[in-house]
């Protein structure tokens, strides 16, 4: 026997320093080159001098075996002092990421412990009394069980690669070798002396025995492969598929947490599992889902726990039994401390969103008061990521759902998601109240000609604080445009709407007073409440008729709030009287002049258009005092009346006064006299609120008019009214294409085109009127 005993340094030495960089997640190029020169240096130079260490001699032993002896002299110590210092290093920068990570302690101790047994059984090889014994091997093998270990530890390692299937196949036919190694001559004799006629045949039977007996064996630790090592890893990755496709149909963050407690609980025997979700003030995680729903949800973990600050920087699951052991545990407050004893919590899982921590989950004691397994943190690892990848698309749909319905600048509803939202309420309140409230700021084109845009869109987001904070949960609040608010209030009647809406005023009022900086103006609101079903029938005409309030209220002096009620047929105003008024000829006096001198342009050039347009006001403004309107609706449908044709300016007189059938070319021309009306109005802002009615007055009520081609209630009533009175007039006078019919025939006509072009309700109303005598029938009456 020859054994030979040697120290040198070895490149292992340097494989233990690559281990330890990467076991730690350190990246450092420098010091592995240098120590490989150093090591390679030191290697080549012993060799071909054996200045530091002389090859061995071999001596005879005097039981005749021959022993390869090392001289030991000084120069060796330079060998362990690189080692050493190799050794040293390791050390320092296992000690320096403990600073950072304090639970990987626990992990890299027997690590530690394996190098310095190394290090120790070499440097015995110096020590006489070792003399001739193997420490360095006895050294290495120690290491290795604490180097194994140690990753097992870390999580980096399956004892099941240990016992892998193919390991066990190997060690099932190794075993049926072993068996008929031993049994095989018995086989032969019991054979011979027993079968003799199938002695000739007894290595074919044995054979066949043989193979099928290893097939036995085989199966029989196949089945306990599958039932002892595979069994769960297989109904881990079944649980995980399923939950991994159930989460992708899915953009609801609460059924995907749903989902994501299911999964766990199906999966690994815990208790309880409890998740805890962000709040809006980002500072505590809330909990959001649990797996019953009769747990407490008044559990929270703060932003500034350690918990979460280590969950935040590390991407493994954390067990409560690790970080007990932990500086930062014991720096936690002791009611959170009994908060999680109380929940029994062992395990937590971190759940992020482009490397933030969004939520916490988790997990009690198992049954039975079992471990951990290292297949179930494996499972939980998979299960975070997929539920973290989830989470963030959840989030990410929300964010732009969020973005879509909400105004950028407000951060209330916006215009298209207050028609969908408005629309929503009134079909779930039929049968129930529903109020709108529109809040048109004062003057607010003078405030920013005064202080800027940038001072103006600070006013708009404090208006838009105050409404939200005085709405709150009782309805929905809206950027209606730039300067108007709309508000929509479930189960709200008129007073309770007008109430909520003065004390809007009042505060926004108020707004300014507390700067003491700098004295701004003082904003104010004009506002315009209706409510269904009060005061309108649909969602246009509740829109409508709370527009059209602003209006009366800007004609009044502003900064007031005024409801309009067509079943009381009255404007109630917090600033303006009834006596006021009543007082009052007509509201628009003021405009008096304009529009007669918009009448007069139209004379000069078709006398008939302007005896038809102050027919059509008088006619107009009967019917809709014979449908119980007040005055000041009145005096607006008279306005719209007397300007609802001044487009006709722009058409060719030829087309005018033609007298046959006008061709398709000259009908479209006509057609447009609408349009050119609404061109002259619009730059005409006192006047703008005779536009809806002007633009509609040629819709029908079966929606075949023009030129929007709308119908029924989305016409608004006051077209409605003009689209009767235009018609009547134009049917009893003479032009120059038709002569004047009838005025019985003309009310059968209404009668006949009752929900077709005409309003029923409103055609019965005028044919009715006509007929008492309270409609008189006066071509020449003028209204001007």
């Amino acid at each position: 026997m020859v054994r030979c005993f040697h120290s040198r340094v070895h490149p292992g030495s340097l494989c233990f320093f690559v281990f330890i960089v990467e076991f730690i997640g350190l990246k450092d190029r420098f010091f592995k080159m240098f120590y490989l020169i150093i090591i390679g240096l030191v290697n080549i130079i012993n060799v071909f001098s054996g200045i530091f260490l002389a090859a061995p001699q071999a001596v005879s032993s005097p039981d005749g075996d021959v022993i390869f002896v090392y001289s030991i002299s000084w120069p060796v110590s330079i060998l362990f002092v690189v080692c050493g210092s190799i050794t040293l290093h390791m050390l320092y920068l296992l000690f320096r990421y403990s600073k950072t990570n304090e639970l990987a302690k626990k992990q890299f101790m027997p690590i530690v412990l394996g190098i310095l047994i190394v290090f120790v059984g070499h440097l015995a090889l110096l020590i006489p009394l070792f003399k001739g014994f193997p420490t360095d091997i006895l050294s290495g093998v120690c290491f290795a069980f604490f180097l194994f270990y140690a990753l097992y530890q870390r999580r980096l390692f399956k004892l099941t690669l240990l016992f892998s299937r193919g390991s066990c196949y190997a060690i099932a036919a190794g075993l049926s070798l072993l068996l008929f190694s031993n049994f095989i001559g018995l086989l032969q004799s019991f054979i011979n002396m027993n079968l003799s006629i199938f002695k000739e045949h007894s290595v074919l039977i044995i054979s066949v025995f043989f193979t099928i007996a290893t097939f036995l064996i085989y199966q029989g630790m196949k089945q306990f492969i599958d039932r002892v090592f595979t069994k769960e890893e297989i109904y881990q990755n079944e649980n995980l598929k399923e939950f991994s496709l159930s989460v992708s149909k899915s953009l609801n963050v609460n059924e995907i947490l749903e989902q994501l407690v299911d999964v766990i609980h199906k999966t690994i025997a815990v208790k309880k599992i409890y998740i805890c979700i962000g709040n809006e003030k980002n500072d505590a995680y809330i909990m959001a889902h649990s797996t019953s729903a009769l747990d407490k949800k008044s559990f929270f973990i703060r932003k500034d726990s350690p918990i979460v600050a280590w969950l935040s920087e590390n991407e493994e699951i954390l067990l409560m039994k690790d970080f007990k052991r932990s500086v930062s545990y014991k720096s936690m407050w002791e009611d959170e401390k009994k908060q999680l004893a109380d929940l029994k919590i062992e395990c937590f899982v971190s759940l992020k969103d482009a490397g933030d921590l969004v939520g916490i989950v988790l997990l009690s004691d198992k049954d039975k008061h079992r471990n951990f397994t290292l297949d179930d943190l494996s499972f939980l690892g998979s299960v975070e990521s997929i539920g973290s990848i989830a989470v963030r698309n959840s989030k990410l749909y929300e964010k732009a759902c969020l973005e879509a319905r909400t105004d950028e600048l407000t951060g209330l509803l916006n215009r298209k998601y207050f028609y969908e939202t408005i629309q929503n309420e009134y079909e779930k309140s039929k049968g129930q109240s529903l109020a709108l409230i529109i809040l048109n700021i004062d003057d607010f084109k003078l405030y920013n000609q005064l202080y800027g845009n940038k001072e103006g869109d600070l006013a708009l987001q404090k208006i838009s604080r105050i409404i939200q904070a005085i709405v709150g949960s009782n309805g929905y609040v809206a950027r209606y445009s730039g300067k108007e608010f709309a508000i929509i209030l479930p189960l709200y009647d008129l007073l309770g709407a007008k109430n909520l809406a003065e004390n809007i005023r009042l505060q926004i009022s108020e707004m300014h007073k507390r700067v003491v900086e700098y004295s701004f103006k003082t904003l104010t609101l004009s506002g315009g409440i209706c409510s269904i079903p009060y005061a309108a029938s649909s969602v246009k005409e509740l829109i409508d008729n709370a527009d059209r309030a602003i209006y009366y209220v800007k004609r009044n002096g502003k900064n007031a709030i005024m409801t309009y009620s067509e079943r009381d047929h009255n404007f109630v105003s917090g600033n303006v009287t009834k006596d006021t008024l009543r007082q009052k000829e007509s509201v628009y006096s003021d405009y008096e002049t304009t529009i007669y001198a918009l009448t007069a342009a139209i004379d000069t050039k078709d006398h008939y258009t302007f005896d038809h347009s102050n027919n059509v006001a008088y006619y107009a403004v009967e019917l809709a005092y014979a449908c119980g309107m007040n005055q000041e609706t009145a005096e607006s449908i008279r306005e719209a009346a007397l300007l609802h044709d001044i487009g006709k300016i722009g058409i060719p007189e030829h087309i005018l006064n033609k007298p046959g059938k006008l061709t398709a070319e000259e009908y479209e021309i006509i057609k447009g006299h609408v349009e050119n009306s609404i061109n002259i109005i619009r730059h005409l802002p006192s006047l703008d609120y005779v536009i809806p009615a002007v633009i509609g007055h040629h819709e029908r009520y079966d929606g075949l008019g023009y030129p929007r081609r709308i119908s029924k209630e989305d016409i608004p009533i006051s077209a409605r009214i003009l689209c009767i009175a235009d018609s009547f007039d134009a049917m009893i006078s003479e032009r120059s294409y038709k002569k004047p019919y009838s005025v019985n025939r003309t009310l059968e006509i209404i009668s006949e085109e009752c929900g077709l072009q005409f309003d029923p309700e409103l055609a019965h109303i005028f044919i009715e009127a006509v007929n008492n005598g309270s409609i008189k029938v006066n071509p020449t009456i003028k209204c001007i």
